[in-house]
C-alpha cells in the first residue's frame, strides 16, 4: 500500500531556502530512507513538497 506525506513550500519558513528546494527538486531525482528502511521518493506537485513510498522500493529485510 502506498502512502503519501505532503508538506507545502509556503510552510517552509524562509524564502531563500523555498527557491533552493525548487531548484535541486527540478535537478535531481530526491529518496528519503527512514529507519525502518522505507524509502520515499520526494517530488514538487503543485506547489507542494510531496514524499510518495511504493511497495517496489520496499527494503528487503
Amino acid at each position: 500500500m502506498a502512502e503519501n506525506y505532503i508538506i507545502r513550500i509556503g510552510d517552509i519558513p524562509s524564502r531563500k531556502i523555498r527557491k533552493s528546494v525548487r531548484g535541486f527538486l527540478e535537478d535531481e531525482d530526491v529518496a528519503v530512507v527512514v529507519n525502518d528502511g522505507q524509502i520515499f521518493d520526494v517530488v514538487l506537485e503543485k506547489n507542494r513538497l510531496v514524499m510518495k513510498s511504493d511497495e517496489l522500493w520496499s527494503v528487503q529485510k
